[in-house]
Parts: C-alpha cells; structure tokens; sequence
C-alpha cells in the first residue's frame, strides 16, 4: 500500500504570526470602500444590475418577482441580489439629508455581500487548515506552529490573495449579480469545509449555498458543485460523518428553497408566470452549448492576468501537494476547480464575469501553496507587485497631474481626447486620500523590503496592497474621467431635454429598437422616461407608443427605417465614444382620404 508523503510545508512558529483580526476588517473595507461613492452607474454589468434593482425599488409587486430593466425581462440572473439591492434603495435612499442616492444605496449591498464571501473563503481554509493532514512537518526540537494558529495564518493569506487578484477589483464594486454569485460559491466552500467536523452545519450551509447560487446566477454552477458535494460524501472517507446530513438536511433544505421563488411567482402572478418561467427554462437550454474555439482562446487570455497571483501558486501547490491530493485541504479546492471548469465548458459564452467562479478555489488552493514557496519565488512574486503597481500607480498619479496642469501639452491633448469636454478640476478631498493611500503603500514596500518577514502571507501582501493603491488612486484623483467615460448620465439628459413637454417624467412610453439593457436602465433612470414593457419574446407590449428610442452604430450609414412612419427628433452620443449612436423618433399617421399623405404627430392630438 502506497503511504502519503511528509508535509511539504516546513516553518517555524514565528513564521505563523496572525494579522489583528480589526487590520483584515480594515483592509477588506479599505478594499472595497473606494468607488462606491460619487459615480454614477457604468455601461455593462454594473448599470444592467443597478437597473433591475432601481426598477425592483420603484416598482410594483411584479418587478420584485420578475427581474427586470425597466420592463425588459433579465433571465441570466435571479431575484436574490437584486432583492438585496433593492431592499437597500428602499431603506436608505435619500438618507443623511439626501447624500445618499439610489446607485449608492444599491452599492452598499455589494459591501456587504463582498464582506460575507470574504469572510467565508477565510473561515473556510481555516477550517481546511489545521486539520492533522494539512500541518507542516514537525520540527525534531520543537518550535513548529500550533494547528489553529496555522491554519489562522493560510486563512490571513487567502484573504490577501483574494484582495490582490486583477480581475476581482472592479466586479467586486459593481451593482451585479456576479457578487452575490461569488457569495454563494464562497459559502459552499465553507459548508463543505465545515461538514468535516460538524456535518449537519455544514450540510446547511451547503444547502443556502446552492439555493444562493441559483437565485442569484443560474442553475449549472449549483448543480455540478451539489453533485461535487454528493461525491464527496459517497465516496471519500474524510466526509463519511456528513452521509446522513446530505438525505436529512442538505436535500430537503435545497428541494424547498429553489420552491420558494416559483410559488411566489405563481401565487401573486399566476398568469405570467408560466411563460416567464418556460422563457427562463428556454434561455438556459440554449445557454449550454458548449464552449467553441474562440472562448477557449478568450479564456486562455483572459486568465492568466484575470486570476494573478493566485493561479500560479495555486499550481504550484498542486505539485508540491502531489502526494496528499486525496486529502480534504488538497482534494476540496481541486474538486471545486474541477466542477467549475466543466461548467466554463458547457457554454460558449465567454464573459470575463464567469471566471469569477473560479477564484474561491484558485485562492483556497494557493493559500496552500504559500508555506511551501522558495525564497526565489516569493522575491519574484513581490518584486513583479512593486514593479507593476508602483508604474501603475506613477502612471496614474503623472495622469492626473497632466490634467490638471495641461502639461505636457502634448500628453494632455491626448488624455483630453479621451474625455472630450470634461474640465480638469482640482479636488481637495480626493487629493488628501489618494496621497494618503500613496504614503500607505511606501511603508509597506519599506516594511517589506527592510524587515524581510518571516511570516508566510509575506509574498501577497504587496499585491494586495497593490491592488488596493491602484483601485483607491482610480476611485479618487481619476474618478471624473473614469466616470465621464462610463456613465450615461450626459446623454441621458440630452434625450430628455429633447422630449416634448407631454412625453417628459414618463408621462407617454417610449419603445425601443437595439437598445441594450445597460442603456436601456440608465435611460429610465437619469431621464426619467416610461420604456414600453417587453413581453417574454422580446416584442413591445404595446406597439402603439409615440416615440421610439434606437441605438446603432455611427460606423453603419445604413439603418433601415422602422415600420411605420416616423420624424426624428433627436440624434445623440456620449461624447467618451464614437461608435454608440442614439436616435428619438416620433411617430406620424397619415390623414385618411388626404390626397399626398398628409400626417400629424400622433401626441398632437
């Protein structure tokens, strides 16, 4: 019979000295902080969510039951955290004599599903920590760390290497589906992490887990994690305790919570919700259809910045680990990775959002590998955080200064052509912390560099540091232009100035044509307007409405005319971009029995 290999890992106890747990606090808030106030909702991901939940908010019974952007039905995504967004615009919008505005409002449930999945994944490598299997080889004269304080220490590390990935940074402060996703994929970690010792615990929060999943992204990611989890149970032995917790807790806890959303549909809905939910179960069948060429080469790019620096650690503590991948601390990270590879592959579509699915194991996985890292590696990995973020960070603070100085002029004639029209205005308040952000970040370089820790988690926390000083410089001294750029507030207005008087605060419905969700939503919400509602097929409820809103594209000279007679009234764009084009047209009708075709505006009447 073969016997598992000695522990890779060999350190000392001072190598083991735990983060004040009110710093990690600090830290994740000092994270997640930066962005949240001050901007308006960004194209893409964050502006659709913010969409759903200001409609949820504002709306009636049947927006809290059916996501949807101002009447256009969202079907990738379910209610949970939009009802959490939601539920935050209702209780805090226009609070502390009206600073707080609805997109912030929505925002601050993102810090708290942030805070909650950050919170999980550490409790999680905790757990998976200081079991037996995962110590570090015993020193022959003592002196090697205690298992809590071990495992205290991989979790303090995990947590940095969540804080220092690239490619959480900016989905972690949008108003999406993709943080409760993250959330709940945390939360089955820590359930099935915790099931070793306490199987019925673990066994719920595997159960609110899977159930979180599915309300908040989709079904395929709860389905092959649940079936991870069965597998485990049934099959390896570290797991056998949980056996009956799976029948008595897990499956009867999951088959009544994913009843839970349909009865509510179907009792205050009853009549849409039959073809709300077999449009839903059509999208999703069409969804699987697995991945093609291009998306295996999008997710060949994408990852190898997307996930640094967990996803090279994580592979190097699956080699180093080689002789106990059958242990719970090696086998549930690798179980999970493999559920959610299969999951990317069933599916061509490509969106950077998915591969947040893959941190939580990426991170668990690596924070295995930091004890067992040569000295050369982890020299590298902090050399390549200093030299990277420190450019990034000149680079931003050169940026800004350029703006506001208009010197060189060369270099601001170019930043000006990228935000054409925004004045460079000095900040007071947003200088004073993005300095201090900066002087924050040479202490720890200078701490870093000078002390040569010991401690394990000391070749991440630079990146995590880094990350953090990037983000806050972005979220402080560069926010007007990267808010400038990314929001729809300016052209949303000019669209509503060019409303006659009897269209304006929603006063007649407006149908559109190629408009996305992201514009549909900050459309309905910065102009005020009454978008016709779209049916489970994607045809206007109502095709009567006066005016009709398109978006095309300026490169396209040819855009066919819609049925119908129509005058344009409107043409605009946001000045950041070239291509997006948006159009208001008014509907006319010709006068029956006129010779020549007389018309009139149909609101003349």
């Amino acid at each position: 019979m073969d016997l598992p290999r000695s522990s890779p890992a060999r350190l000392t106890a001072l190598a083991t000295l735990k983060l004040p747990r009110g710093g990690l606090f600090g830290l994740c808030l000092l994270y997640i902080l930066p962005g949240l106030v001050g901007r308006d909702p960004w194209k893409s991901e964050d502006a659709t969510g913010f969409g759903v939940m200001w409609s949820m908010a504002h709306g009636t019974l049947r927006d809290w039951l059916i996501p949807n952007v101002a009447g256009a039905t969202v079907f990738d995504s379910g209610p949970l955290t939009y009802w959490l967004g939601a539920g935050s615009i209702k209780l805090f919008e226009g609070s502390f004599g009206g600073l707080i505005d609805a997109p912030l409002a929505a925002r601050l449930a993102t810090v708290l599903l942030f805070l909650v999945a950050a919170t999980a994944l550490w409790y999680s490598t905790y757990l998976l920590g200081r079991r037996p299997a995962a110590q570090p080889l015993a020193l022959a004269f003592g002196g090697h760390p205690k298992p809590a304080d071990y495992g205290r220490t991989l979790a303090d590390g995990s947590l940095l290497i969540l804080l220092g990935t690239l490619g959480l940074a900016a989905r972690a402060h949008e108003s999406s589906a993709d943080v409760g996703m993250l959330t709940m994929l945390c939360i089955v970690l820590y359930g099935a992490a915790r099931s070793l010792d306490r199987p019925y615990a673990g066994a719920a929060w595997i159960a609110l887990g899977l159930i979180g999943l599915v309300l908040s992204r989709g079904p395929f990611a709860s389905l092959a994690l649940g079936l991870a989890w069965v597998a485990l149970v049934l099959l390896h032995p570290e797991w056998r305790l949980a056996r009956p917790a799976l029948v008595l807790v897990t499956a009867p806890l999951v088959a009544l919570g994913l009843y839970v959303w349909p009865w509510l549909v179907g009792h205050f809905d009853g009549a849409e919700a039959q073809s709300f939910f077999a449009a839903r179960r059509a999208y999703w069948i069409s969804y699987c259809d697995g991945i093609d060429l291009e998306g295996l080469r999008k997710y060949g790019r994408n990852i190898a910045w997307f996930a640094l620096p967990g996803w090279p650690i994580a592979a190097w503590a699956w080699w180093v680990w080689r002789g106990q991948r059958k242990t719970a601390h090696v086998l549930l990270p690798l179980g999970y990775l493999a559920a959610i590879l299969l999951v990317l592959l069933l599916t061509s579509n490509s969106a950077d959002g998915l591969l947040l699915m893959l941190l939580p194991g990426v991170v668990m996985l690596a924070a295995f590998g930091l004890p067992t890292l040569k000295r050369g590696a982890a020299n590298a990995i902090d050399w390549f955080s200093l030299s990277i973020y420190s450019l990034t960070a000149l680079g931003i603070w050169v940026s800004w200064l350029t703006r506001i100085t208009s010197f060189p002029a060369s270099y601001a004639h170019t930043l000006a052509r990228l935000v054409p029209g925004l004045p460079g205005e000095f900040h007071l308040l947003e200088f004073l912390i993005a300095l201090g952000i900066t002087i924050a970040w040479v202490w720890i370089v200078h701490w870093r560099i000078t002390t040569h820790p010991k401690v394990l988690w000391r070749s991440v926390v630079l990146a995590s540091g880094g990350v953090t000083l990037c983000w806050g410089l972005a979220m402080t001294i560069m926010l007007p232009e990267l808010d400038y750029s990314r929001s729809y507030r300016d052209v949303a207005t000019k669209l509503a100035q060019a409303l006659p008087p009897a269209a304006q605060d929603g006063r007649a419905c407006i149908a559109v044509d190629g408009l996305g969700l992201a514009q549909r939503a900050s459309f309905a919400y910065f102009a005020h307007v009454r978008f016709a509602r779209l049916d489970f097929d994607g045809v206007h409820e109502s095709e009567t409405c006066p005016y009709l809103l398109r978006q095309d594209s300026t490169r396209d000279p040819r855009i066919a005319q819609p049925p119908g007679h129509w005058q344009a009234i409107w043409e605009g764009r946001r000045a950041s971009d070239r291509d997006e084009r948006y159009r208001l047209l008014r509907r006319v009708k010709t006068v029956p029995g006129v010779t020549g075709g007389a018309a009139h505006n149909v609101d003349d009447q």
